[in-house]
């Protein structure tokens, strides 16, 4: 009974860090975990992309993988004004016991207003499906520990619960402002707000509520010279009792037009510090990032987390003779 009383609180100790929204070191390649109004930015272009992360300690691994997909619509001669619509799914796995699968369709209108209409305003929804399962087969107990021998995972954990799941229906939204400069600067800043109606996941009978996070974004790029950007960025959130700040930048070189090599660092909540490369080419965006723990559990635990994406832009076809910038990165 002992046993079974532990896990329960382990399971759902876990269940709470795992409740909250996907975070990526990468936001600015992952807009879908930062804002729905970002649906569409990539203006006259279908935008699909990978992101993978894997963060590991000596006790578990987990991983983070998603696929997401976005394109502007409604685009016209007359009218700036366009819209937007993007799908995503996100998979976690945390060790072998809890796994996480979240599929979310997204819908953005942005609506341009001044004289040179280089400005926008944008609003944005995000609903979809969150299921998460639990595998207590996949829990490891004192059972499993033998003396002189150490750890058996080949052991039973002496449980008689196997699984169990939950599906909760999730809404999110979010208000964005963007500019566009004729020097070839931008700016965005932007707060949304995950988990409006705080679904309760039930495991074992008990309610497990995700709480609503609150996030405010910016981020800008600035030309320093001819083939030289400075693009700084700030992502805040906060989740519950937790708090999250992931202030810092990027120095981009460009390649050619639209074409450009990055080299940035971010620090997350001064004990996390991300170093990060990326390269796009043509409409190929490739990026990674090390996240080093400048903290941790104890000093045997100082593994970080490794991440990956990769986004590319197919331009569509439209019957459009203005040209109107976009936000081809999300965050930048």
């Amino acid at each position: 009974m002992r046993r079974s009383v532990t896990i329960v609180f382990f399971v759902f100790g876990v269940l709470s860090v795992k409740a909250q929204q996907p975070f990526f070191s990468q936001f600015y390649n992952a807009s879908y975990t930062v804002n729905p109004a970002f649906t569409g930015t990539a203006y006259g272009y279908v935008r699909a992309g990978l992101n993978y992360k894997s963060y590991f300690n000596d006790f578990e691994q987990f991983q983070t993988t998603a696929g997401h997909v976005d394109l502007s619509l409604l685009e016209n001669d007359r009218n700036p004004d366009y819209a937007g619509v993007g799908m995503a799914i996100i998979h976690d796995q945390s060790g072998k016991a809890i796994t996480n699968t979240k599929a979310m369709l997204s819908f953005a209108y942005h609506n341009a207003y001044g004289r040179s209409r280089n400005e926008f305003i944008a609003f944005g929804m995000q609903a979809g499906i969150d299921n998460t399962n639990v595998d207590f087969t996949g829990l490891t107990t004192q059972n499993q520990w033998v003396n002189g021998i150490g750890f058996d995972p080949g052991l039973a954990n002496g449980e008689n619960i196997e699984s169990d799941n939950s599906t909760v229906v999730d809404f999110s939204a979010g208000f964005m402002w963007y500019k566009f400069l004729n020097n070839g600067a931008s700016f965005n800043a932007g707060v949304s707000v995950y988990h409006l109606g705080r679904p309760g996941r039930e495991f074992l009978g008990q309610k497990n509520p995700i709480e609503r996070r609150l996030s405010v974004h910016g981020s800008a790029r600035l030309p320093l010279t001819e083939v030289v950007n400075f693009a700084p960025s700030l992502f805040y959130f906060f989740q519950g009792d937790e708090h999250t700040i992931n202030p810092g930048g990027a120095i981009e070189f460009s390649l050619r037009e639209e074409s450009y090599f990055s080299l940035g660092v971010w620090a997350r909540n001064l004990d996390v510090f991300i170093g990060a490369i990326q390269v796009e080419y043509a409409n190929f965006i490739l990026g990674a990032s090390y996240d080093l723990l400048l903290s941790s559990i104890s000093d045997e635990t100082r593994n970080g987390g490794f991440e990956l994406s990769m986004s590319y832009l197919i331009k569509r076809t439209y019957k459009k003779r203005a040209r109107i910038k976009s936000l081809r990165r999300p965050g930048l």
